[in-house]
């Protein structure tokens, strides 16, 4: 493992135009022969001595498809003042992290469980894997991972926030596109982007649409673009063949099993956007309230990047999450 101070200077343009910064340290280590990046930002008061600090838990920060750690810099500063340690992680195929894909801009993984490894050897880096005061964060895939996560892992956590989660990817019917993408990987387009799938150019994928599907709040849309901006090896832009097949797999396995859900019995809270266009939203609505300890809130008018929407939203959002914390800290 080695440590790195959270490198504002890396992006210069984010801190002008007053996007949140991390504030711990990276961890960069090795996992299956490929840099493997995470961000641990722990609650230390200046003074022990003087200093009074408020400290509630690890939370683990499961960011989403094409995601990288300074994308979640705004909910990483604000859990951290709620008191809590804070970690994320850049997936394999993602951010800092290894890339498997054969375009640049193209995310691969062979298995979901490679995520789920990835995280697990990322904990025991940090010295946390023995840690049992565990919140899962998870927006997107990254939801989707959470709750793999707190099942595997289930006697540490204590409960999973979700944000946007991916019960199953947007294209349906499921089977059909388990069946295609099986057989295009047996083709050799494993590793590559889907047929006929045309990269947006950087220009063009930042230019801001009114009927966009992640956020109708123009400068929440913006600010993953001028994070890019500083360090443009941070961009992905779409699924290989092989990680749309590793998806549909290990959705039919746990989230869109009933079974699978109803056993996982750690306390959920599940925010879901109003106008969701991202994830599949009826098999999100079907499949949720199969979690046995699961609050399920809709937040009206919200696109799929609920903690980048406009303020009223977000301030919604952070208030259902400050009560399910304080829920889970008085026991209730």
């Amino acid at each position: 493992m080695t440590g790195s101070a959270s490198g504002r200077c890396d992006f210069p343009s984010a801190e002008r135009a007053g996007l949140a910064m991390l504030g711990g340290e990276d961890i960069i280590t090795r996992f299956r022969g490929h840099p493997l990046r995470g961000h641990f930002w722990p609650v230390r008061p200046l003074d022990p001595a003087t200093e009074c600090v408020t400290y509630n838990g690890l939370v683990i920060i499961c960011p989403g498809f094409t995601e990288f750690c300074e994308k979640h810099g705004g909910t990483c500063q604000a859990l951290h003042e709620r008191g809590f340690d804070v970690l994320v992680i850049d997936w394999p195929g993602h951010g800092r992290s290894g890339h498997f894909g054969s375009h640049p801009l193209a995310v691969h993984i062979d298995s979901f469980e490679i995520y789920l490894e990835a995280m697990h050897h990322l904990l025991n880096a940090a010295g946390l894997a023995a840690r049992n005061d565990l919140l899962l964060f998870g927006h997107s895939m990254g939801g989707h991972l959470a709750l793999r996560l707190a099942r595997r892992h289930r006697h540490h956590v204590r409960g999973v926030i979700l944000s946007a989660p991916m019960i199953l990817p947007p294209v349906t019917p499921a089977v059909g596109v388990r069946l295609l993408a099986g057989c295009l990987c047996r083709l050799g387009w494993k590793r590559s982007f889907p047929p006929f799938h045309q990269v947006q150019t950087l220009a063009k994928a930042r230019q801001f649409q009114p009927n966009n599907v992640l956020s109708g709040w123009q400068p929440g849309f913006e600010a993953q673009f001028i994070l890019m901006d500083d360090q443009p090896t941070l961009r992905r832009s779409g699924p290989t063949v092989g990680w749309v097949r590793a998806a549909y797999a290990s959705c039919a396995a746990t989230t869109m099993n009933p079974v699978w859900m109803r056993n996982l019995d750690v306390p959920v809270l599940a925010l879901t956007a109003g106008d969701e266009r991202v994830v599949h939203k009826p098999s999100t609505n079907r499949m949720l309230p199969c979690l046995p300890l699961c609050a399920t809130h809709e937040i009206a008018s919200a696109r799929h990047e609920l903690l980048q929407e406009s303020p009223a939203i977000t301030a919604r959002v952070w208030d259902l999450i400050d009560l399910f914390l304080e829920r889970g800290r008085s026991g209730v």
